[in-house]
């Protein structure tokens, strides 16, 4: 059973805050800037190379996310941003950037993009990362300061 099951996605909590569960925006930005791209005329000028390239992107993505998770897992810790952390990874790619599985989630998005060659779902990855970083990220390293300290 997921970790994140007991809360509410997109609304705010008695504590005031509004919470925002980064898969679900990322999955949501993803379905509204597929919407957008398909309702425009489609570029015909575009090369097969970036569906590779895309599908690249989408894979690397898709593992970096993953592998952050499953370490989380393995330390028997919280993936939900808001939830209660048992523990401080800091094994690789923790070693090299705080929030991975954003990345991955990022990175996603954008081969998604570069698959489809639109500005439009490029547009999805940009709203991701600086929803993800004004609204989500702060949250969690402030709780990640109180319990572990600076």
């Amino acid at each position: 059973m997921s970790d994140i099951s007991g809360e509410q996605a997109g609304h705010e909590h008695a504590d005031g805050t509004f919470h925002i569960h980064p898969p679900l925006l990322a999955a949501a930005l993803l379905v509204i800037g597929l919407l957008l791209h398909l309702s425009r005329r489609p570029n015909e000028a575009a090369f097969p190379f970036h569906q590779v390239l895309g599908m690249l992107l989408v894979a690397v993505g898709s593992g970096i996310s993953s592998y952050a998770a499953a370490l989380f897992a393995a330390r028997d810790t919280t993936r939900n941003p808001y939830g209660e952390p048992a523990a401080f990874v800091t094994l690789p790619p923790y070693s090299f950037t705080r929030n991975p599985m954003y990345v991955g989630l990022t990175t996603v998005l954008l081969g998604f993009a570069t698959f489809f060659a639109s500005a439009m779902m490029l547009l999805a990855a940009f709203v991701f990362a600086v929803v993800i970083d004004r609204m989500v990220i702060p949250q969690e390293e402030q709780k990640l300061a109180r319990i572990y300290g600076e």
